[in-house]
């Protein structure tokens, strides 16, 4: 997939939105959470980090498994507000990406937003559930496409950066309880749907828009002034 690397789109999100603090969902090397604004809080969850990237002065990492932070922790409480900018890159299980979504949802703030890897799957081997391969996006995929289908409220958007996209979502209300209760549901529908299901129904997936700062700023201005 040619263009912009995932990581510096993800920048850019930061230099349109300029938000107050950040959560970072799956740090690894620290390459995305580097592109955090200088002035943002920026909170990073991630059982077994390994920084390689000099990161903003803000940042406190959590040695834990995302569920495990949000059982102990609130974010919101931890950064002196609702989260304004999440980033979610942890465990590419679909049903993980659904828990960490409505985890950071309760916790946002209502011009926030929540930003989604791995939304485009490249082939059948690396979107499967099993990770056999070094290079792997897992089925997150899944996790868009119900949010698209059962959260039409949401205001969704692909961007398409290599290596497998990142979906932009904003308009979230943290007040809603619908995606919570639908999630053992949901896990049943799509856990057994594989990369030819995609292919059918990738007409459902959010809109595209191209891999271009100004088409990122434009879509995240526009999207946030008419919620």
């Amino acid at each position: 997939m040619p263009g912009t690397a995932y990581y510096k789109v993800l920048g850019w999100a930061h230099g349109a939105l300029t938000p107050a603090n950040y959560v970072e969902i799956g740090v690894h090397k620290g390459r995305s959470l580097a592109e955090a604004g200088a002035g943002a809080r920026c909170i990073g969850v991630d059982p077994a980090p390994n920084i390689e990237h000099e990161l903003p002065r803000n940042v406190t990492i959590y040695e834990l498994t995302s569920d495990d932070f949000f059982a102990r922790h609130d974010p919101s409480e931890l950064l002196g507000g609702p989260v304004e900018l999440a980033f979610v890159d942890g465990m590419h299980l679909f049903e993980q990406v659904l828990r960490d979504f409505v985890n950071l949802e309760r916790r946002s703030a209502p011009d926030g937003v929540i930003v989604l890897h791995d939304c485009i799957p490249l082939d059948a081997t690396t979107s499967a559930r099993e990770r056999t391969t070094d290079f792997y996006s897992g089925d997150v995929w899944k996790a868009t496409l119900a949010l698209r289908r059962s959260r039409p409220d949401l205001s969704m958007v692909i961007v398409r950066t290599p290596p497998t996209g990142l979906c932009l979502i904003s308009r979230l209300t943290r007040e809603n309880r619908e995606l919570d209760q639908a999630l053992p549901a949901l896990a049943d529908q799509y856990r057994n749907l594989g990369f030819d299901y995609y292919l059918k129904h990738r007409h459902e997936m959010p809109p595209e828009i191209s891999n271009e700062e100004e088409a990122v700023r434009d879509w995240l201005t526009s999207s946030l002034a008419s919620g």
